[in-house]
C-alpha cells in the first residue's frame, strides 16, 4: 500500500468554530478511510486543499476544491425532514440540500449528521428494553432504507468530485488498508448462554419452547429446540458450544471475537459466571482468537460499571479488554454509552446497530470515532458498525416475511460496493439453534466461505484495530491510542 498522500482543509471567515471542529471531524474521517494523511493548510503546502466556506474564496479559487458551509446548528431536540437525492444512479438523502450554482450538497456537513447520530438525537420514546426503538428512527418515519451505507456514499461521491470535478457522475471505492484484501469484516460472537449447569440448561430450552409457539411461531424454531432437549435428556451438554465453533471457523481459515459478560445483576444477564468460561476462553485466545467486553444489562442505564467490567475480564484472562458491546444493545443516550467507554480507556465499541433490523445505523459501512458534543472533539475509540445480527435477521424474517440468506447478501453486497468495509457481524451460537432458529444459523455459514470469492477478510476486532489504527492516526484521529493498550 502506497504512502497516504497529503490533504487540508481551510474555513472561511464566516465559519463559526464549533462548526469548524464538526467540520473538521467529519473531513478527518473521510481522509482515514480515503488513505489520505491531514496537514496544516499552507501556502507553500503540495497537499490537495479543500476549502469549507458559503463561497469560495479569491485566494483558493483556482488552487482549492470548494465544500459548501450549509451546515447549520441546530437544537439537537429538532432534527430536520431528509430530502431524497438522485446521483449517479442513487438515492440519497440530505439534510442541507443542495448548492444553488453547483448542485453540490455539503459533502462534510452531512457526513457529520450520520456519523455524530444526530438524527437520534431527538428521539425521547424508549422501547421496554430501555433503547431508541427502530419505529422512531428516521429510516422507518421516512421509509428509508437501513440496508443502504448513505455516509458511505457521501464520501465515494466527494472523493469522485475531488478527483474529477462535476465530469462524470460516479463513486470512488476506498483503497483497502490491507494487501489482498479489499472487503473487512469483524466476526463476532456474544456469550449470551453457555452451559453452566444441566438445570440452567433445561430452563434454557423451556423457554424457547414457549417462545417457538407462542412468540416466533416458527415449527423449525419448535423442533430444533425439542430435539436438543432430548440430546440433553440421553447427555450430550448443550450449550457446549465453543470448542466445535472455534474448530470450524479454523477450517474457513479466520479468527473471531468473543464477548463476555463478566458481571450478573440482573434476570436479563447471562446464566454462567465469568470463572466458568476462563478455562474455554484462555483456548481460545492460544487459537488466535480474542474476549472483549460484554457490558452487562444494567452497566449504562441504570449505572456506571463498564470501567469495572473490564478490569474483571482484565483480571480474569490476564489482558485488558479493548473493546466492547452492550448486552441486548442496551443504552439510553449516546453521550452517556460513548462516555462510558472512555471512561473504561477501551479502544473499540461495536453496540451501534439495530436489535430488529439489518443494515447500516449510522449510514457508515466503515469503523469510525463518534463524536463527543459535550466537548466538540471526537471520541478516542472507533465504532465498528454492528451491521447483521442473527437475532435481527430472526426479527425481520418473523414481522416482515423477508428472506434471511437475501437479507444478508444485501448487507453484505451493499458494504463491499462502496467501501473496503470494517463492519461487525453478530452470530451469538450459530451451532446450535439456542438463540434463532436452525435457517438463521446456517445464513452465517453461507456468509463465511463467501469470503475468498468477494476478496473478504473475516476477522476479530483485535486483527482490525491492530491492521487498520495507523489509518485513523494519519488523518489525526485517535491519537495516542495503542492497539495493544
Amino acid at each position: 500500500m502506497s504512502a497516504p498522500g497529503p490533504v487540508c482543509l481551510r474555513f472561511g471567515e464566516e465559519i463559526t468554530k464549533i462548526v469548524r471542529a464538526r467540520i473538521s471531524y467529519a473531513f478527518r474521517v473521510f481522509a482515514a478511510i480515503y488513505n489520505y494523511r491531514v496537514v496544516e493548510p499552507r501556502a507553500d503546502s503540495e497537499a490537495i486543499c479543500l476549502e469549507y466556506a458559503e463561497k469560495p474564496s479569491q485566494q483558493c479559487a483556482a488552487t482549492c476544491f470548494h465544500v459548501p458551509a450549509r451546515y447549520a446548528l441546530k437544537a439537537r431536540e429538532k432534527a430536520g425532514q431528509l430530502v431524497r437525492h438522485r446521483y449517479a444512479n442513487e438515492d440519497l438523502y440530505l439534510s442541507h440540500g443542495v448548492d444553488a450554482e453547483t448542485g453540490n450538497p455539503d459533502w462534510l456537513g452531512e457526513l457529520f449528521e450520520w456519523l455524530s447520530s444526530s438524527h437520534e438525537l431527538d428521539i425521547r420514546v424508549r422501547d421496554p428494553v430501555g433503547r431508541i426503538p427502530y419505529r422512531e428512527t428516521i429510516f422507518n418515519k421516512q421509509g428509508i432504507s437501513p440496508r443502504k451505507p448513505y455516509a458511505t456514499l457521501l464520501m465515494a461521491w466527494m472523493e469522485n468530485a475531488l478527483r474529477n470535478g462535476n465530469r462524470v457522475e460516479a463513486f470512488a471505492k476506498a483503497p483497502s488498508p490491507i494487501p489482498r484484501a479489499e472487503h473487512l469484516v469483524v466476526c463476532t460472537h456474544d456469550i449470551d448462554f453457555y452451559h453452566a449447569s444441566r438445570a440452567s440448561t433445561l430452563v434454557r430450552l423451556a423457554k424457547n419452547l414457549g417462545l417457538s409457539l407462542h412468540t416466533a411461531r416458527s415449527l423449525s424454531f419448535f423442533l430444533s429446540s425439542s430435539n436438543m432437549l432430548v440430546e440433553m435428556i440421553k447427555g450430550k451438554r448443550v450449550g457446549n458450544y465453543l470448542p466445535a465453533m472455534l474448530e470450524e471457523i479454523e477450517k474457513r481459515e479466520f479468527q473471531s471475537t468473543l464477548f463476555v459478560v463478566p458481571r450478573r445483576g440482573h434476570r436479563r444477564d447471562p446464566n454462567y459466571e465469568l470463572k466458568q468460561l476462563v478455562p474455554c476462553l484462555s483456548e481460545a485466545a492460544d487459537r488466535g482468537f480474542t474476549t472483549e467486553l460484554h457490558g452487562s444489562y444494567t452497566s449504562v442505564i441504570e449505572g456506571n460499571t463498564l470501567k469495572m467490567e473490564s478490569l474483571a475480564i482484565e483480571k480474569a484472562m490476564g489482558k485488558k479488554p479493548l473493546g466492547n458491546r452492550q448486552h441486548w444493545l442496551r443504552f439510553d443516550h449516546h453521550d452517556k454509552l460513548f462516555g462510558a467507554i472512555e471512561e473504561a480507556a477501551l479502544v473499540f465499541d461495536s453496540t451501534m446497530g439495530f436489535s430488529d433490523m439489518a443494515g447500516f445505523r449510522n449510514g457508515a459501512s466503515f469503523a469510525f470515532p463518534p463524536y463527543d458534543f459535550k466537548n466538540e472533539k471526537p471520541y478516542p475509540f472507533l465504532e465498528i458498525p454492528l451491521a447483521l445480527m442473527d437475532v435481527s435477521l430472526e426479527a425481520e424474517w418473523r414481522t416482515l416475511r423477508k428472506d434471511p440468506q437475501l437479507l444478508a447478501d444485501e448487507v453484505l453486497r451493499e458494504s463491499r460496493r462502496w467501501g473496503w468495509g470494517g463492519i461487525s457481524v453478530l452470530w451469538h451460537n450459530p451451532m446450535e439453534a439456542l438463540h434463532v432458529s436452525e435457517k438463521i444459523n446456517e445464513v452465517f455459514w453461507n456468509c463465511a466461505p463467501k469470503q475468498g470469492e468477494a476478496a473478504e477478510k473475516w476477522m476479530s476486532a483485535d486483527q482490525f484495530v491492530t491492521q487498520c489504527l495507523s489509518r485513523y492516526q494519519n488523518a489525526g484521529l485517535m491519537q495516542g491510542v495503542h492497539a495493544g493498550a
